[in-house]
């Protein structure tokens, strides 16, 4: 028998602060965000029915303020089949469309699914950044690591 995972991954540009963009969604998804980790870096958190939710500021085209928002499963439960062995199958489902309308309804800000063009953007603003600190870094790369954020 396979799991169903559950994930999702929006964007919304906005010039307010990352807390107060998580109080917005906090009181969206009738849960509340603290302050955590997202990729080794500063994010607001929240762990809803069993999904890791994760807001964290990143630099999206055009240098623009862009506030992204990722869940994925968080529940250890998930990691074992049910017989509770670890040989478990996966069907991926992504909520994504979902989330974004849910959050623009709620919230009143216009969510977004990154665009390959965006997600760019962001890898290219990371590495920016990696470099400022004498390459320090590499965890703000998103693209592989926001997919495998489910994968355990």
């Amino acid at each position: 028998m396979k799991r169903q995972k559950i994930s999702f991954n929006a964007r919304v540009d906005t010039d307010e602060a990352l807390d107060q963009v998580a109080t917005r969604v906090g009181q969206a998804l009738n849960c509340t965000f603290a302050e955590g980790e997202f990729q080794r870096w500063y994010a607001e958190v929240a762990h809803v029915f069993g999904l890791k939710i994760s807001i964290s500021g990143v630099v999206g085209i055009g240098g623009k303020k862009v506030a992204k928002i990722v869940g994925g499963v968080a529940e250890e439960g998930f990691l074992y089949a049910p017989d509770g062995s670890d040989d478990v199958e996966y069907d991926r489902v992504d909520i994504s469309a979902y989330v974004v309308d849910l959050l623009t309804i709620r919230t009143g800000l216009e969510w977004y699914r990154p665009s390959p063009e965006d997600l760019a953007a962001e890898r290219e603003a990371a590495r920016g950044f990696d470099d400022m600190l004498g390459g320090v870094s590499s965890s703000r790369s998103n693209t592989g690591e926001e997919k495998k954020l489910d994968d355990r």
